[in-house]
């Protein structure tokens, strides 16, 4: 699947998908992970529009990051694939993601709020 930027799917999605059938054909089996540098210069892209598409990886289990290690791809009997699809798996997903975004709203409200209160009238 090419990365389009005229596609409205987010890019670090475009880019996880790709990724996660590069993993799945076993393109990394016998190398590590390549690094969110080298991903973001193959995508042309921001690190950290890799690193979020690397962090979607890891919350499906499908690699795993080792501190001063690297990035590698977990053995096909350790991931999640199958269950990260899963249709129950998707509805928490999404109620996790509504709770952090709520709360993300609430403390902006309240920093919004302070910020006012600190100009003044």
């Amino acid at each position: 699947m090419p990365i389009r930027r005229d596609d409205p799917s987010p890019l670090h999605l475009q880019i996880a998908e790709e990724l996660r059938q590069r993993i799945r054909a076993g393109e990394f089996e016998q190398k590590s992970f390549p690094s969110l540098r080298s991903l973001a210069k193959h995508y042309e892209t921001a690190q950290v529009t890799v690193h979020d598409a690397v962090k979607v990886l890891q919350q499906e289990k499908l690699i795993a990051s080792v501190s001063g290690k690297g990035t590698f791809v977990l053995p096909r009997g350790e991931s999640a694939t199958a269950g990260a699809n899963e249709p129950e798996d998707l509805a928490e997903q999404v109620a996790s993601l509504r709770t952090e975004l709520e709360a993300v709203k609430e403390r902006l409200s309240s920093l919004e709020s302070a910020e006012s209160h600190r100009k003044g009238p």
